[in-house]
């Protein structure tokens, strides 16, 4: 093994601490944007839909395939009433 001149190591020794505040400062850099991140709320899914839901909806688009003219008739009726 070959021993280091003695001009270098202090050369090497400064390029070892430069390269250690780099990696130090990007390192302080990435937690806080990991800080950011994990700061914020994640949204939540909404709740299933209730069961009548899925009944009604269910009577609803058996109403629309059976009689789809009298489906869009309610449908304006319901419209000019709400009016």
């Amino acid at each position: 093994m070959e021993q280091p001149c003695p001009q270098c190591e202090p050369l090497v020794r400064k390029l070892r601490e430069e390269r250690d505040a780099a990696l130090l400062a990007v390192a302080v850099e990435r937690e806080k944007a990991n800080a950011i991140l994990l700061s914020q709320k994640v949204p939540t899914p909404p709740p299933p839909k209730p069961i009548r839901y899925w009944a009604v909806d269910a009577i609803n688009d058996g109403f629309k395939r059976a009689l789809p003219l009298p489906h869009r008739g309610v449908r304006a009726l319901l419209k000019a009433l709400r009016k």
